[in-house]
């Protein structure tokens, strides 16, 4: 048994003493390493959340950004068949030489029209 040992002799004491003391300093030591395991995974925990809370948004920001990238392609299609539709009915519009022509003709129309309708004012026949 433990209780059954004899005293340690004077001389042990300083020896004792020593191992103590570096026992003291070891479990101080070691408390500081605790301590400082303790801030560094609350450290790492912190950063783990801060990017994870950046990655949410950034997240969210991609899918807004598909959103309107589907929405601006849907309008850039829609543009593009009103383009089209525009550009058939343009192809059916009378081009500025066409009118130019039509207004000769007119002009000439109307010149014959004046002469029949002098000529049926006067009698005469030219």
């Amino acid at each position: 048994m433990v209780f059954n040992n004899p005293p340690p002799k004077s001389n042990d004491a300083p020896i004792i003493g020593e191992l103590s003391r570096r026992l003291n300093d070891n479990t101080r030591r070691i408390r500081l390493i605790e301590d400082e395991l303790e801030n560094l995974d609350s450290r790492v925990n912190s950063i783990e959340q801060t990017v994870m809370d950046a990655t949410k948004e950034m997240n969210k920001s991609a899918q807004a950004i598909t959103e309107d990238n589907t929405a601006l392609s849907d309008n850039v299609s829609n543009l593009s068949v009103d383009i089209k539709k525009i550009n058939a009915r343009i192809k059916n519009l009378v081009t500025r030489q066409e009118l130019r022509e039509m207004q000769e003709y007119m002009e000439l129309m109307k010149s014959i029209t004046n002469r029949i309708s002098a000529n049926k004012n006067t009698g005469t026949i030219e």
